[in-house]
């Protein structure tokens, strides 16, 4: 994690903390999901977040936080080692897994600053058939079998 998306991040996880010792768990919830953004593309500061969520679910004794938090730590961890993680996504419980979110623009622009991780392109397309493949696959019934099998 670069130097700038690091003072960032460990800027919202001090304010976050801040709040809930301050008991406005709300706001410090929204100051984790900030945080969630720009670390959930790199395996410490990801699972860091992930644990400050579940110490607010705890506090507020929310079941449905405190579970989704459980779950969410190690799935962090092997997700941000594979590069797995959408972007934009806040963590919490209330969110699903894979769910893209927007990204308020001046978190926008820490992680357009080289701070995001690169992730390799992988190509999704199908090989092109032949003309001669495609003409065969044409004449066969479905599922490629022929009417005498």
């Amino acid at each position: 994690m670069r130097a700038t998306l690091r003072e960032a991040f460990e800027s919202e996880l001090r304010a976050a903390e801040e709040l809930r010792r301050a008991g406005d768990l709300d706001r410090a919830f929204h100051h984790l999901e900030r945080a969630h953004i720009l670390g959930q593309q790199h395996v410490a500061p990801h699972v860091r977040t992930h644990l400050a969520m579940l110490r607010i679910g705890v506090q507020r004794r929310d079941a449905r936080e405190i579970i989704g938090q459980v779950l969410r730590v190690p799935a962090a961890a092997l997700g941000s080692a594979l590069g797995v993680p959408p972007g934009g996504n806040t963590g919490g419980a209330n969110v699903g897994f894979f769910a893209r979110s927007e990204i308020p623009p001046d978190l926008k622009a820490l992680l357009e600053q080289g701070g995001r991780r690169s992730r390799p392109q992988v190509s999704r397309s199908e090989p092109q058939a032949s003309e001669d493949q495609k003409t065969h696959s044409e004449a066969q019934p479905s599922g490629g079998r022929s009417a005498s099998d």
